[in-house]
């Protein structure tokens, strides 16, 4: 299969703007919006696009990200400790991982100051032998994501012309920063808690916004028994407050995307900062999310096979006890948002012992016959 060029133009522009109306989307590409309409539904039905989705930001909700690492020790504990996962109504994406450790790639959003639950979770699974070991990071704040740029990939030849030349340049040359506060700022800054504001049309919306963004407001109407005016305007405030990033879902094999690393780091600012000032001044054509930790950073990125070389050397000579792990993208299970985790009697998220504990091992015990 190849994309025609008219198909190229118009996923170039997708991947950077995912939500783009039809009008707009045809401006850009100088084609007409019947074209556009069309050659989408070719890149759908072949399934070089296979969704859109949003990402929500866990902080506006009241809600914590949190990203563990479970090492495991056998391939039967994995299926076992995934299934458990699987059951916790909290669980954002799952994924197996290799390298500097093995196991379980595993991100949360959970109530604010819920850890302790949570962790009583885990520590459940370790005590019965699942879990050989529960590496833990908190992200804090927005982050840095970038999003896959198709300038730099060769349609003729189907590959990647990026060069990582500056990158190391400018990682030689930036041991000071005279702008360090304001990219530590950059990183840690919070978006803010906007949950008190929030009712439940809003927590249906944002449930179809990241199932599928690209909904028009007319069927979002009609599904949720709701006036079109109160689809508009409850979507703009949670476009301003809530929502991250739209983005697009899209078969990586074809542009020979086949890696999914996690570079985990323990650092200081200051040496992380150096990674925050290159992804802020350069060029990055491939989709990753940088998010600072409460002792370094984690690094999630997608990357072809040469250019994971080059990004691992790279960062091998900055942080020398970097650790890399591989995820398994067919192994990966998403959870979207779950409105049912939010009591609107109480006005808060569910956070007993029995709803993010008891319930979830009582259901393993059943299916697993775990202890």
């Amino acid at each position: 299969m190849s994309l025609k060029r008219e198909e190229y133009v118009i996923l170039k522009h997708i991947l950077k703007e995912p939500v783009m109306p039809y009008s707009k989307l045809a401006e850009k590409s100088e084609l007409s919006p019947p074209t556009v309409k069309k050659r989408i539904e070719i890149l759908l039905k072949d399934k070089v696009i296979t969704s859109f989705h949003a990402e929500y930001h866990s902080e506006s909700l009241g809600l914590e990200s949190h990203i563990f690492l479970l090492r495991v020790d056998s391939i039967d504990k994995y299926r076992i400790v995934e299934r458990i996962l699987d059951y916790h109504p909290y669980l954002v994406v799952r994924q197996r991982c290799y390298g500097g450790i093995t196991g379980i790639f595993l991100k949360v959003h959970i109530p604010s100051g819920s850890i302790s639950k949570f962790l009583s979770f885990l520590n459940y699974l370790k005590e019965n032998d699942l879990i050989v070991e529960i590496v833990h990071s908190t992200t804090i704040g927005r982050g840095i994501k970038t999003r896959i740029d198709l300038s730099y990939w060769d349609p003729q030849n189907r590959k990647w012309i990026f060069k990582w030349d500056i990158w190391k340049k400018n990682i030689d040359s930036v041991d000071y920063i005279p702008q360090f506060d304001y990219f530590q700022r950059i990183s840690r800054e919070k978006p803010k808690n906007v949950l008190k504001n929030l009712k439940y049309i809003d927590f249906q919306i944002l449930e179809q916004l990241v199932r599928d963004p690209t909904q028009k407001h007319v069927n979002l109407s009609k599904q949720l028994n709701t006036p079109q005016y109160t689809i508009s305007r409850h979507k703009k405030f949670l476009s301003k407050y809530v929502i991250r990033n739209y983005l697009v879902d899209f078969d990586r094999s074809y542009f020979g995307l086949e890696d999914e690393l996690v570079f985990k780091a323990i650092c200081s600012q200051r040496a992380m900062s150096k990674i925050i000032y290159l992804l802020q001044n350069l060029d990055l054509p491939f989709e990753s999310d940088f998010r600072d930790t409460e002792k370094g950073f984690l690094w999630k990125i997608l990357l072809p096979p040469k250019d994971k070389l080059e990004l691992i050397n790279l960062l091998w000579s900055l942080f020398p006890d970097l650790q890399i792990m591989m995820l398994d993208p067919q192994t990966t299970v998403t959870k979207l948002f779950n409105p049912d985790n939010y009591s609107f009697a109480d006005q808060s998220w569910k956070d007993s012992e029995e709803y993010m504990v008891n319930q979830v091992l009582e259901k393993a015990r059943v299916e697993l016959i775990i202890a």
